[in-house]
């Protein structure tokens, strides 16, 4: 517990200091010889993964979502069990 509870200020502290240094602004931290880049690394392209829908979700979209959600919520608590009881 103790080390979750540094987690929230951590973060805090990780976003204030990017909101400071704008990674727009990484060219002047870089030496002259690495000016060619990528100022955001493993970042996607613009539109790699599709575009904002027109309109409200539809009933089958969250019955979708619902379906997914549920079954990634009963991986994880199996997993759970599976190492609750290798603990014994």
């Amino acid at each position: 517990m103790t080390i979750q509870a540094k987690v929230p200020p951590a973060l805090a502290t990780s976003y204030n200091f990017i909101v400071d240094h704008d990674p727009g602004d990484i060219g002047k931290y870089l030496e002259d010889n690495e000016d060619d880049l990528d100022p955001n690394p493993r970042q996607p392209l613009k539109n790699q993964f599709g575009t904002l829908a027109d309109g409200a979700v539809t009933q089958a979209e969250k019955d979708r979502a619902t379906v997914k959600r549920d079954s990634i919520a009963q991986a994880m608590w199996n997993h759970y069990q599976r190492v609750l009881w290798m603990r014994g």
